[in-house]
């Protein structure tokens, strides 16, 4: 079954909203807040990652929430940390198909992907 949600992965998607972003951010399928979509939009990450490891509002597992957990670890410097949350994501046996913030429709196998892809990336060129 294909449950639409909207994700914040800043890598493939935050970017592309501006500041003025003034579509709803809706968590669609999810209990307010389990996505961290609005922190995660402000940049708040310490609230974002209490919203996302809050274990009451829902699957620690779901792929949904470990992309947006992953992109609250790189961008408070926890690359392992983020690594490791998309490769899980990925792993997941239950993919959803996902609305971006930037508007991009896709599966959370793709964009787990995706992140694994861009941010791995970055992290051998650093070390080079």
């Amino acid at each position: 079954m294909k449950t639409p949600v909207l994700l914040a992965l800043a890598a493939l998607s935050l970017s592309a909203c501006a500041a003025n972003h003034v579509a709803p951010i809706a968590e669609s399928g999810y209990a307010p807040g389990a996505l961290a979509l609005a922190a995660i939009e402000r940049q708040d990450w310490a609230r974002a990652e209490q919203l996302l490891t809050d274990t009451s509002r829902g699957n620690a597992e779901d792929p949904a929430r470990l992309i947006n957990l992953g992109e609250v670890y790189w961008r408070t410097g926890r690359e392992g940390e983020a690594l490791s949350a998309w490769r899980r994501a990925l792993a997941s046996s239950r993919h959803l198909e996902v609305e971006t913030l930037g508007g991009r429709t896709l599966s959370t196998a793709q964009l787990a992907r995706e992140a694994l892809d861009a941010h791995d990336t970055s992290l051998r060129t650093a070390t080079r």
